[in-house]
C-alpha cells in the first residue's frame, strides 16, 4: 500500500465539504501537539478554518441528513447473506451514537468556541493576509508566550470540543470508501472517461497508482460521467497529458 497513491474526487457538495473538513482535522492533529508557537498557529489556523465551514447555516441539518441515511441504509443489510453482523451492528452504533449527539446540541455547530474572545478575534482576522501579527493582535502574541504544556492543554480542548463534528465525518468518509471494491482499469495515452450508473447514486471517485510512476490523477467530470487525465508535471509551462497507457485501480463509491 506505500507504493499507491490515491486521488479523489466528490461528486456533490456535502460530501466536498466533508472531505475538507477531514482535511483540517488531519491537519490540525498534525500540529496540535508541537511545543513551539508555530505549531500553535497552524493548529488555530485550522480551527479557524474548520469553524468558517461550521458556520454555513444548512451545514449541520446536512451532516444529520446524511448520518440518517447512512443508518437507514445499512439497516437494511441486517438479513443479507454474507454480511459481518457484528461489524454492521458497531457501524450502527457508531451512527446512533452520532445522530443523538447532533439531537442534543443546541444551535450552530462550534458556537461555543467560536464565542470565545481569542478565536473569535483569530476568525475576525483571517481573512486578511498575516493577520494575525504581533501588531495586529498583541493579546494573541502574549497568550503564544505561555509554556507548551499550557498551550497544548487549551488547544485539545478546543480541539475535542469539535469532536461532535470530526467523529461523525471521519465515520460517513470512511464507510463511504469502504463500499466499493477496486477495480483494474488502464488509461489509455492517459486518458480515461467511464458514464456512471443512473440508478445509483455515486457520491466520491477514487483512482489509485502507484506513486513512482512520473504523473498525477487529474479528475473532473459530475453525477452522469468523469473523466481521468494523468499528466505529467513541469517545473515551466502547462503539464502535459501523458502517452503511455497507464495501470490503475479504480473505485466508484456510492451508498
Amino acid at each position: 500500500m506505500d507504493e499507491i497513491v490515491t486521488y479523489e474526487l466528490p461528486l456533490n457538495e456535502r460530501i466536498r465539504t466533508f472531505m475538507r473538513l477531514e482535511h483540517l482535522f488531519s491537519q490540525a492533529s498534525y500540529t496540535l501537539r508541537g511545543y513551539s508557537t508555530w505549531d500553535s498557529r497552524a493548529t488555530l489556523s485550522s480551527l479557524v478554518d474548520i469553524l468558517e465551514l461550521l458556520a454555513r447555516s444548512d451545514f449541520k441539518n446536512e451532516l444529520f441528513k446524511e448520518l440518517e441515511y447512512l443508518h437507514n441504509s445499512l439497516s437494511t443489510l441486517s438479513n443479507t447473506p454474507g454480511v459481518d453482523l457484528e461489524q454492521l451492528t458497531t457501524v450502527l452504533d457508531q451512527l446512533n451514537e452520532s445522530i443523538n449527539s447532533l439531537h442534543q446540541t443546541d444551535g450552530q455547530l462550534g458556537a461555543e468556541l467560536r464565542a470565545n474572545e481569542l478565536i473569535a478575534s483569530l476568525i475576525q482576522r483571517h481573512t486578511v493576509i498575516s493577520g494575525s501579527c504581533v501588531f495586529d493582535l498583541p493579546a494573541y502574541h502574549l497568550w503564544l508566550q505561555q509554556p507548551a504544556e499550557s498551550r497544548i492543554q487549551k488547544i485539545e480542548h478546543w480541539y475535542d470540543s469539535l469532536k461532535i463534528v470530526n467523529k461523525p465525518v471521519a465515520l460517513i468518509l470512511g464507510i463511504l470508501r469502504e463500499s466499493s471494491s477496486a477495480n483494474p482499469q488502464v488509461a489509455e495515452s492517459g486518458f480515461y472517461q467511464h458514464s456512471l450508473d443512473k440508478n445509483t447514486d455515486t457520491k466520491l471517485i477514487r483512482v489509485s497508482v502507484n506513486k513512482q510512476l512520473p504523473y498525477y490523477a487529474e479528475l473532473s467530470g459530475g453525477k452522469h460521467r468523469f473523466t481521468v487525465r494523468f499528466l505529467e508535471p513541469r517545473e515551466t509551462g502547462r503539464p502535459m497529458q501523458t502517452n503511455d497507457n497507464v495501470n490503475f485501480q479504480l473505485n466508484c463509491c456510492s451508498i
